[in-house]
C-alpha cells in the first residue's frame, strides 16, 4: 500500500477525484445550454478539482517543503485556497443565476456579494509578501495565519447568500429547483462542520462532488434539455434561455416552424416512421440555418432562436424562409411528405414573462399556416394584441370563477310534435367589468388551456340547478335543460359523483337534465361510457352536439346511450343555402335508429316548417329565442304556454 507522507486521511479526496473527472469529461462532451449557469456550473466542477487536487499535493509537499523551492510551495498552496475560495463563490454564482437570485437582490447589492471573495482571493496572491493567510518558516515550516479564517467566513457567507436568493424567488421556483437548491447548500454546510471535526480527515472536496452531483441531476444534466426524438433542445431548454435573455434584456429573434399535416402523417405513416423522419427534418433545420439553436416541441412544433434583431438581418432570414419553407419538405430516406408553416419572431415582441413569451410561440404555432395562406410571413402587433387579449380573458375568468359571477342563460327548444317549447338549453355567459361581454367561444377556449374547464362546468351545472329548484319550470311545462360538457369534463372520473352531488345539494332529479357531448368526448370511450352509465343511473339522458361540424364516427355513436342528436348550425345553414343535400338523409337515418333529432340554427318560419317537413324532432335558433337570463325565460315560458 502506498505510503503518505502526511498524517492526513486522504480516502474521501481520493474516491472524490475520478467521480468528477467523469462528470466534468462528460459535461464537457455534450452540447449544453448557452446560458450563464451551464459556465457556472462547470466553473464549479474545475474550481473543485484544482482544489482537491492541489490539496492533496500540498499536504503532502508541506511534509518535506524543504526539499522543493520556496516559490513553488507557496503557488501549491495558494492554489488550494484560490481553488477554495472560487469553488464557493462560483456556487453562490450558479445558485444566483439558476434562481434569477441577483435580480432579487438587486444591483448593487449583488456587486456587493462579490467583494468577499475578491478580497480574499488578493489577500491569498498577496500572501508570500504579507503572510496573511499561512506563511513558511525555518522553524515550523507551513502554518495558518491570522486572517486564515476569512476563507471559512467566504464559504458561510456565500452558503448564507444562495440560501437568501432561494427564499426570495421560493414563489417562483419549482419544487424541483428548490429541494435541489437547499439539498447542495445544506451539504456544504455538513461538510464544513465535519471538516472542524475531523481536522485530519479530507472531507471537504467529497461533500462538494456530492453538491455537484445533487445540482447535475436536478438541473445540469444535458439530458433533461434533449427531444428524445430529435436529439434537439426541448421546451424546457427554450424557457431556460428565452429567461435569461428576457432578463438581462438580450436581443433575439426566432423563426416559428411548423409540421402543420402532423397529425395526419402520424396517423399515415406510424409513429416510428415519423419519429424517424422528425429526427432528419431536425437536423436538416440546423444544417440549414447553421446560426441557428434549434428546439423541439413536441406534435410537430421547431424554434429556431438566435441571438440579435430580426431587423438586421430581414432581407437574408426572409429569403431563407422562402426558400426553405415555400413547399412541402420531403424526406429522402423515408419517404414522407410534411408541409411546413413559418413565420419569423422579432425580440420585440416577446412578453418579458416566459411564460406568456411560450404561450405566445404556442399561439404563433396554430396560427402560422393560416397566416402564410393569407401571405403573412412576420409575427404582427395584432398577434401579440389577440394574445394580450386571452391574458386578459384568462385573468377575468379566473377572476369570476373565485367570485362565481359566470350566469347560464337558456335557450328554448321547441318541440315540433307538441308545437311549445319542451326544453333549453343552459348556456355559460360571463360579463367583466373591465372588459364586458366576453363571447362564450373566446372563453371557453382559454378555459380549456388554462384547465378551468372542470370549474367552469361545475358553475354552469350548478346554475342550471338552482334554477331549477328556484324558479322551477317544470310548471310551465318544461321537460327538460340540456347541459354542455366539455371534452376535458368527460376525462374526469368523478364527472358522475360530482354532479350528482350539485343536483342532490339543489333537490333537483337528474330526470330534468339532458347532457349534451360533442365527438370529439368519443375518443376515450371506455371512460366516457363509465361516466355515462353512471349518470345515467341517476336518471340523466345523453345527446350528441354538433354533429356535422367533426369526424363523426357511426359507429362509435351507436354504441353509446345516447337518444338524441343534435345537427350542427353549419350543416343546417349549407342545407337552405344549396350548398349540401345530404340532411334529408340524415335525419332518416338517425329517425332509422331510433334517435331524436334537433336541428340547429334555425332563424326564418320557412326553415322551421321545411325542418320539421323532413322529420326533425325538435328545433333551436333564434327564429325562437336567442339565449336569454333565467327571468327572461320564465317570462317567454309563460308566454309561449299561453299561446300554446
Amino acid at each position: 500500500m502506498f505510503q503518505w507522507l502526511s498524517q492526513y486521511n486522504y480516502d474521501y479526496a481520493l474516491a472524490a477525484i475520478p467521480i468528477q473527472l467523469i462528470l466534468l469529461l462528460f459535461y464537457c462532451f455534450r452540447k449544453n445550454l448557452p446560458i450563464r449557469s451551464s459556465y457556472s456550473f462547470l466553473g464549479v466542477m474545475i474550481a473543485n478539482l484544482a482544489m482537491t487536487a492541489f490539496d492533496l499535493i500540498s499536504c503532502e509537499m508541506n511534509e518535506i517543503w524543504t526539499e522543493y523551492p520556496l516559490w513553488l510551495m507557496y503557488l501549491v498552496n495558494q492554489g488550494y485556497f484560490l481553488g477554495f475560495i472560487i469553488r464557493g463563490w462560483t456556487l453562490y454564482d450558479y445558485t444566483a443565476v439558476e434562481c434569477n437570485g441577483y435580480r432579487a437582490l438587486g444591483k448593487w447589492v449583488s456587486y456587493l456579494t462579490h467583494i468577499p471573495a475578491l478580497v480574499a482571493v488578493l489577500l491569498i496572491l498577496s500572501t508570500p509578501w504579507t503572510a496573511t493567510i499561512f506563511h513558511f518558516s525555518p522553524e515550523k515550516g507551513y502554518y495558518n495565519c491570522e486572517i486564515y479564517p476569512i476563507i471559512y467566513f467566504c464559504t458561510y457567507f456565500y452558503i448564507a447568500v444562495s440560501l437568501l436568493c432561494v427564499f426570495l424567488r421560493w414563489k417562483h421556483l419549482d419544487l424541483r429547483l428548490k429541494l435541489s437548491m437547499l439539498e447542495y447548500n445544506m451539504v456544504l454546510i455538513a461538510g464544513i462542520l465535519l471538516r472542524k471535526q475531523f481536522i485530519n480527515t479530507l472531507v471537504t472536496s467529497y461533500f462538494s462532488i456530492l453538491a455537484i452531483l445533487f445540482i447535475y441531476l436536478s438541473a445540469q444534466n444535458p439530458d433533461l434539455y434533449r427531444d428524445k426524438k430529435t436529439h434537439l433542445f426541448n421546451k424546457d431548454a427554450f424557457e431556460k434561455i428565452g429567461t435569461e435573455y428576457l432578463v438581462s434584456g438580450t436581443p433575439f429573434h426566432c423563426i416559428v416552424a411548423t409540421i402543420h399535416n402532423y397529425m395526419s402523417a402520424k396517423n399515415l405513416y406510424g409513429h416510428q416512421q415519423l419519429s424517424s423522419c422528425l429526427d432528419i427534418f431536425g437536423q436538416w433545420l440546423r444544417r440549414s440555418f447553421p446560426g441557428y439553436y434549434v428546439f423541439y416541441f413536441g406534435n410537430g412544433d421547431f424554434l429556431l432562436f438566435r441571438k440579435g434583431r430580426f431587423e438586421d438581418d430581414k432581407e437574408n432570414i426572409l429569403r431563407s424562409m422562402e426558400e426553405y419553407f415555400g413547399h412541402s419538405w420531403k424526406s429522402e430516406d423515408t419517404e414522407i411528405s410534411l408541409s411546413i408553416s413559418a413565420m419569423a419572431l422579432p425580440s420585440h415582441l416577446f412578453p418579458k414573462d416566459i411564460a406568456k413569451a411560450v404561450d405566445f410561440i404556442a399561439y404563433i404555432f396554430t396560427k402560422a399556416y393560416v397566416e402564410n395562406r393569407q401571405g403573412n410571413v412576420i409575427v404582427s402587433e395584432e398577434n401579440l394584441q389577440r394574445v394580450s387579449r386571452l391574458d386578459m380573458v384568462e385573468t377575468a375568468l379566473s377572476r369570476a370563477l373565485q367570485e362565481h359571477s359566470i350566469e347560464a342563460y337558456f335557450q328554448p327548444i321547441y318541440s315540433v310534435r307538441e308545437q311549445r317549447v319542451t326544453g333549453a338549453e343552459a348556456l355559460a355567459r360571463f360579463k367583466d367589468p373591465e372588459l364586458g361581454c366576453i363571447p362564450p367561444q373566446e372563453f371557453v377556449r382559454v378555459a380549456e388551456h388554462t384547465g378551468d374547464i372542470l370549474e367552469l362546468g361545475r358553475q354552469v351545472f350548478d346554475r342550471v340547478c338552482e334554477f331549477l329548484e328556484t324558479e322551477q319550470p317544470n310548471l310551465l311545462g318544461l321537460e327538460k335543460i340540456n347541459v354542455n360538457l366539455s371534452p376535458a369534463q368527460c376525462m374526469n372520473d368523478q364527472l358522475a359523483s360530482e354532479l350528482s352531488a350539485i343536483a342532490e345539494k339543489h333537490n333537483v332529479s337528474m330526470e330534468m337534465i339532458d347532457f349534451e357531448i360533442t365527438e370529439t368526448s368519443l375518443e376515450n370511450r371506455l371512460l366516457l361510457q363509465k361516466q355515462m352509465l353512471r349518470l345515467q343511473e341517476k336518471g340523466a339522458r345523453f345527446s350528441l352536439d354538433d354533429f356535422g361540424a367533426g369526424t363523426s364516427n357511426l359507429v362509435r355513436l351507436l354504441n353509446l346511450p345516447i337518444h338524441e342528436v343534435k345537427l350542427d348550425i353549419s350543416l343546417v345553414t349549407s342545407y337552405f343555402k344549396g350548398g349540401s343535400p345530404m340532411l334529408p338523409d340524415l335525419v332518416r337515418m338517425f329517425r332509422n335508429a331510433d334517435m331524436e333529432i334537433v336541428a340547429e340554427g334555425v332563424e326564418t318560419k320557412e326553415m322551421a316548417e321545411t325542418l320539421a317537413e323532413m322529420g326533425c324532432n325538435y328545433e333551436q335558433g333564434y327564429y325562437f329565442s336567442r339565449p336569454v337570463p333565467p327571468k327572461n325565460f320564465i317570462a317567454y315560458l309563460k308566454k309561449n304556454t299561453r299561446h300554446a
